[in-house]
């Protein structure tokens, strides 16, 4: 097996466990019905160290399996993992991600740009979304949030040789 369907294997089973645990264990800690978004933080760890192909796939696979486990339409967070990998998976290997203030930073504009693309959709296809805002205080915490455990998850994530940078990505 290659190493880029062994990087996709694992990151799908890692977005997948995010998923599960998002959905099940972190209603505990909800502010607000709002909880920090695990998948989309190994997303773009996942993307900015292997690149656009591993982070589309992976992250489709779990934009299905979340849309399988909640409300959404079949397809919805599909959609933006799978653009929100492709994006930020052009910058893999051009950007130098310290161990704090880039987690942060690269976090706090995917998760902008989440709420973005989820209000886009929304209009877009009339999804029945009652007191769906873009700009109100859920999409705030939920950076807090993702922005707070950003540097974590990418400290834990950067020890798994699997996702490691391509060597023609190293300098």
């Amino acid at each position: 097996m290659d190493r880029e369907l062994k990087t996709i294997l694992l990151s799908t089973l890692l977005l997948g466990s995010a998923v599960l645990l998002q959905s099940t264990v972190l209603r505990w800690v909800a502010l607000k019905g709002v909880k920090p978004d695990l998948a989309l933080i190994v997303l773009v760890f996942v993307a900015v160290r292997r690149g656009s192909m591993a982070a589309q796939a992976s992250g489709f696979l779990a934009g299905l399996l979340e849309d399988s486990l909640s409300l959404s339409p079949l397809g919805f967070n599909a959609l933006l993992r799978t653009v929100l990998g492709f994006f930020y998976g052009l910058t893999a290997g051009s950007i130098f991600v310290d161990p704090v203030l880039m987690p942060v930073l690269l976090i706090l504009v995917a998760t902008i740009l989440k709420g973005l693309a989820s209000c886009l959709l929304v209009v877009i296809f009339r999804i029945p979304a009652p007191g769906f805002q873009i700009f109100a205080g859920p999409l705030w915490i939920e950076v807090g949030y993702n922005a707070l455990l950003a540097p974590f998850l990418f400290a834990l994530l950067r020890r798994l040789r699997a996702l490691a940078p391509r060597e023609k990505d190293r300098v």
